[in-house]
């Protein structure tokens, strides 16, 4: 480029980036990131309320290969077979898994 043509360049930019149109990127900046906090902030209450039992996460890791069908059919399979509730069920089938592992 020729010195004339970036002189061009540099003068258009800074009519474009006057104090004004700094000032209102920055407050479209600020309120933009404000924005966003607060519907992540809400939006993530939801997921908040969903937090699994340490029984549940131990269940879910041993039995992670299975799809989600496959364990909740463990699930019911075992709460049928001890007559018991849902976190005793797969407290069960973890025990009864760490057995078979550890017998061979």
């Amino acid at each position: 480029m020729k010195d004339s043509e970036l002189g061009w360049v540099v003068i258009a930019a800074r009519e474009f980036l006057n104090q004004e149109t700094a000032i209102g990127l920055l407050v479209g900046i600020f309120v933009g990131l404000l924005a966003y906090f607060a519907a992540s902030k809400l939006l993530g209450r939801g997921r908040q309320a969903k937090v699994k039992s340490g029984t549940e996460r131990q269940f879910r890791n041993v039995f992670a290969i299975m799809d989600e069908g496959r364990r909740q059919s463990l699930i019911r399979y075992y709460m049928e077979k001890y007559e018991c509730g849902r976190d005793e069920a797969m407290r069960r089938a973890v025990d009864e898994r760490q057995r078979e592992a550890n017998r061979w």
